[in-house]
């Protein structure tokens, strides 16, 4: 049975498609911000490609929201995109956002923020 389990888990492994995003980056507009509420909040994602396929994305928040999927092709590797995203606040908070890549189930480092109302 042991010999079954680790010959099935080598097969998975041998057979498994290497990723599509070789690295991924999330950034805020601001970090820290004082001054009159609302405001939007800019955050910035950074996608690079290490072959070419589809890329399946959305940004995640530290208030457990999830923005829209988004599909993107890679037609080669090294190919690069910057994608945008607009969060507005309106109380004095902390928290961040990410880069979620839902087509290999991972994300960026968070871009975290603190919010300081008027």
């Amino acid at each position: 049975m042991r010999i079954g389990a680790i010959a099935a888990l080598l097969c998975t492994a041998a057979s498994a498609e290497p990723r599509v995003v070789r690295w991924s980056h999330a950034e805020a507009s601001k970090a820290i911000y004082f001054g009159n509420c609302p405001v939007k909040l800019v955050f910035t994602g950074t996608i690079l490609a290490a072959r070419a396929g589809n890329i399946t994305f959305a940004s995640k928040h530290s208030d457990g929201s999830v923005g829209p999927a988004r599909t993107i092709h890679a037609a080669r590797r090294g190919q690069a995109w910057r994608v945008h995203e607009q969060w507005e606040l309106s109380a004095t908070t902390r928290g961040w956002a990410q880069l979620w890549i839902q087509s290999e189930r991972h994300g960026s480092a968070v871009a975290r923020f603190r919010v300081y109302c008027k």
